[in-house]
């Protein structure tokens, strides 16, 4: 019974930060992206305790999306130089929206994000 309990006590949690974690993700794009940074660490901190769930790679997806987000945000800040980086940054805007909604349909469907 307790197990049971405990499992059930751990998934609600990780299903909250999962869900707090993509919120401030989404946040992050029309502020000054400290949200997205705050996102980035509760993932890396919650990751361990959702191994083998489907949180896990949530977790993932969204550690993923900020490193390659971030990079890409560096070559279009590099590019913007010469003109070509503006259209490189609303690309990235798009794929970053683009994964947070994959994300967000996947977790409300209680699924794994691929």
């Amino acid at each position: 019974m307790f197990q049971e309990t405990h499992n059930t006590h751990a998934e609600d949690s990780n299903r909250l930060v999962v869900l707090v974690a993509y919120v401030l993700g989404a946040i992050g794009l029309f502020t000054a992206f400290v949200p997205i940074l705050i996102a980035l660490i509760l993932c890396y901190i919650k990751r361990p305790e959702a191994a083998g769930t489907i949180y896990e790679s949530h977790f993932q997806w969204l550690i993923r999306t900020f490193w390659f987000g971030l990079l890409w945000f560096v070559v279009a800040l590099v590019l913007m130089l010469i003109g070509v980086g503006f259209l490189l940054y609303w690309v990235l805007c798009a794929w970053l929206v683009y994964r947070f909604v994959k994300g967000l349909l996947r977790f409300s469907e209680r699924k794994a994000v691929v």
